[in-house]
């Protein structure tokens, strides 16, 4: 299976490099209003550092903020998925076109063995002659595409017998499920930031808050777009509160745990991950789920909460959520 980075991971157009540089700027601003020096060091090493890359980097690259708000999860598996890739990137994948992006007109594949490269063909704005782009070059690609099953099904007798250095080569796209415009991804990035900043480390909300839209507002890539948007949260609440418990993001949940939580043996020659599956360990979460043929990755969309109550939404909504919790508690008989 795909098993390396996405293929151009390092390379970064000169408007992806700006945008990251947006939230380096945000990074940056919230490092300042940190007051101890030891929880700078942390907050700069645990979620704040950026890389200039596709994929948040490799190991101790990109921070947490960078991971959850601007790239893609990671995927690995006998696809042309990207393991972590911007989520603006120009190139996507779907079961049915979404409104917000183009057609290709084809799918090709060059080379021989384990030469073999996919390329993607797209008409000019004019649409008159054709472009191509392979797989190392569609972060190129100047708007944003969909490749459909029928791009593919031409050439699944051949795909499915390549090997893991193919598709690692070709990990090129991203899944329409995760994409969303750059703004979506800065603005999240300032929210998910404001929530760590005030939670964890104790910075003022009111003048961060003030700051950080400020640094909106000077934004410089696009000047045609007013920011902050209208999504974006105003209320101290909404960005530090957990979306289904509504406890601080910081509150421990082991009052709710009857028995403390069992260890179990991990060779001690591997990093321990244990505290990620801790019941208050945060996590970004969807309160809606993300969908195929609509944005949801947004400011108004993500938020940091407890894994405990992440992993009680799978994929629903918070509302469907609320409303199954509700009829399990009557069900139990425990309502008041």
């Amino acid at each position: 299976m795909a098993t390396g980075r996405t293929i151009s991971a390092s390379f970064l157009t000169e408007k992806d490099k700006t945008i990251i540089d947006l939230c380096n700027i945000i990074s940056q601003n919230i490092y300042n209003h940190i007051l101890s020096e030891d929880q700078k060091k942390e907050f700069k090493k645990e979620y704040g550092k950026i890389s200039f890359t596709r994929d948040s980097g490799l190991g101790l690259g990109g921070g947490k903020l960078q991971r959850d708000a601007v790239c893609t999860r990671g995927r690995q598996g006998k696809a042309p998925f990207s393991n972590r890739n911007l989520r603006w990137h120009p190139l996507i994948v779907a079961e049915h076109k979404p409104s917000y992006a183009k057609k290709i007109e084809r799918i090709e594949i060059e080379g021989e063995d384990d030469t073999q490269v996919l390329v993607f063909v797209i008409k000019d704005k004019k649409n008159k002659s054709e472009i191509k782009y392979p797989s190392d070059k569609v972060h190129e690609m100047n708007g944003r595409f969909v490749a459909l099953p029928e791009h593919w099904l031409p050439h699944i007798d051949q795909l499915k017998h390549w090997s893991d250095i193919l598709w690692t080569q070709n990990s090129c796209v991203i899944p329409a499920l995760e994409a969303c415009n750059w703004v979506d991804s800065v603005e999240t990035y300032a929210v998910l930031g404001l929530a760590l900043a005030v939670v964890l480390y104790g910075a003022d909300f009111e003048i961060l808050y003030s700051k950080i839209k400020q640094i909106l507002q000077n934004q410089i890539i696009d000047r045609s777009i007013i920011l902050p948007s209208q999504i974006f949260p105003t209320k101290k609440d909404d960005i530090i509160n957990c979306p289904v418990c509504k406890l601080n993001i910081s509150q421990n949940l082991e009052r709710f745990r009857t028995f403390e939580r069992g260890s179990t043996w991990q060779p001690a020659w591997r990093s321990s991950k244990k505290e990620e599956g801790d019941d208050s360990s945060i996590q970004i979460m969807h309160v809606n789920p993300l969908l195929d043929n609509e944005i949801k990755h947004n400011a108004s969309n993500v938020r940091y909460g407890h894994r405990w109550c992440n992993v009680a939404m799978t994929d629903h909504s918070l509302d469907e959520t609320l409303n199954f919790m509700e009829f399990i508690v009557k069900a139990h008989n425990r309502c008041n």
